[in-house]
């Protein structure tokens, strides 16, 4: 039985070692929830008790509200209580219930003795300063917050309108604190424009709100109004939501047995939107496009609305330079960007060239091989005399003899005109014996006269 009694306590131990390395987050968590501490200022004034709201006592109503949000929200956040006056007319506010965690029913017992019909008055910021110093509330590491709840205005017999605003001064001494205050206004009589004012100082204003609003009834309000029941339950809903909520910060915030979970939060660049992961509470990189230094590649890399500054074209690209024209031995050439963004020299660009033999159209005319006059007028030959270029060859040319006379019928044997009026090549003996002879014949002439 002895070691029955030894082993069990032992298995206990092990079966708890075990569940903690199998959940090492609920077990730190465990052992660092650091719930907030949460001070509700309840308005205990006379008015609580003679107004109504369908048919029902303020008061009564804000016990409900209040018990109902304590039921969700009291193993999530310390939540403690201080009525105003305390005890009766314009005394400050005290504490009822120190804060702590599952303590509703203190809470709801504190509540059960509603205040009196006359004689109580609203020292609403006297309370609020007495807030900023109870120790409960004052001091720790944990947020701190506190509620006002209130259904008048700042007042005290006899009214001092010098008084109205003495609430911002108190809201300033609770900030100093490190103290998170949260403004809510029950019912139609309540001072909307101090109000405002308060829950702007202390950083609780609702978003777009007007903090120089006046009435109750203006939906652009600053602080919480609260018009009946389900208005103040979601008003304390939202507040103990956003006082419970988990932050990054290594803690078990809510003291729901995890650390810094499901917490995700939008970042961003200049070059897009991403979110950021909180990790052991700290928040990881945001995941957003990084700009990066500008190189020329068709893209906007350092994202500041200008595509590849200074980048003659894109590296790889080609385009055609130099020659244009595509006849004969023509042809463009090509350059080539370079990686930095500028064009390469010209390759491969072949012009217009003096004609040769060579089969090829090398003055690109359209003509291959042809002779080409270098001035209009006088013609340069392609080959050296007495060769021609034949299929992009200079060759020699067939020799060219004279006619064969003994072949040609326009003479008969003796070289003489064959009939057709024309010198021939015959002998030349008669033609000087004929000139002799006129030579005679004119000089006889000459001696008779």
């Amino acid at each position: 039985m002895r070691k029955l009694l030894v082993a069990a306590p032992s298995l206990a131990l092990l079966l708890s070692a075990a569940a903690a390395a199998v959940h090492p987050t609920v077990a730190q968590a465990q052992a660092s929830c650091l719930p907030g501490r949460v001070m509700v200022v309840l308005d205990k004034s006379s008015s609580m008790r003679t107004g109504s709201i369908a048919g029902r006592t303020k008061w009564s109503i804000a016990v409900d509200a209040l018990g109902t949000v304590l039921t969700e929200f009291e193993t999530k956040a310390e939540f403690g209580l201080m009525t105003f006056p305390r005890p009766n007319q314009c005394s400050p506010g005290g504490l009822d219930v120190a804060p702590a965690l599952a303590n509703r029913d203190e809470v709801m017992a504190a509540l059960s003795t509603p205040p009196p019909t006359a004689g109580n008055w609203t020292p609403m910021a006297q309370t609020l300063e007495v807030a900023a110093t109870e120790p409960s509330i004052a001091t720790g590491d944990m947020p701190r917050s506190v509620v006002l709840i209130s259904d008048g205005w700042q007042w005290c017999s006899p009214y001092d309108p010098a008084t109205r605003f003495d609430g911002s001064d108190a809201i300033a001494n609770l900030n100093a604190a490190g103290i998170t205050t949260y403004v809510v206004g029950f019912g139609a009589e309540v001072d909307a424009g101090a109000l405002n004012q308060m829950a702007a100082l202390a950083g609780t204003a609702r978003p777009g709100c007007n903090p120089n609003s006046t009435s109750p009834a203006d939906p652009n309000n600053c602080y919480f109004q609260a018009d009946d029941a389900q208005d103040l339950i979601d008003a304390l809903r939202d507040i103990a939501g956003d006082v419970t909520t988990e932050v990054c910060d290594g803690i078990d915030n809510d003291c729901d047995g995890l650390i810094d979970e499901d917490l995700v939060r939008s970042c961003g660049t200049a070059c897009g939107n991403g979110t950021e992961t909180c990790t052991a509470g700290s928040w990881g990189g945001c995941d957003a496009p990084v700009p990066q230094p500008e190189v020329c590649d068709g893209l906007d890399n350092n994202c500041d609305g200008t595509t590849d500054p200074g980048c003659e074209c894109l590296p790889g690209q080609t385009r055609p330079c130099g020659e244009t024209s595509t006849v004969g031995a023509c042809q463009p050439g090509t350059q080539t960007c370079s990686p930095n963004g500028a064009w390469g020299q010209c390759d491969g660009s072949v012009g217009p060239s003096p004609e040769v033999c060579d089969g090829i159209d090398n003055d690109c005319n359209g003509d291959i091989d042809n002779p080409v006059a270098d001035d209009g007028e006088e013609f340069s030959f392609l080959c050296d005399p007495g060769l021609v270029c034949v299929d992009g060859m200079c060759q020699p040319m067939d020799p060219v003899l004279p006619p064969d006379d003994e072949s040609d019928p326009a003479f008969d044997d003796d070289g003489a005109p064959a009939g057709c009026g024309c010198r021939t090549h015959g002998d030349g003996a008669g033609a000087v014996v004929m000139l002799g002879l006129g030579a005679m014949l004119f000089g006889l002439r000459r001696r008779r006269r």
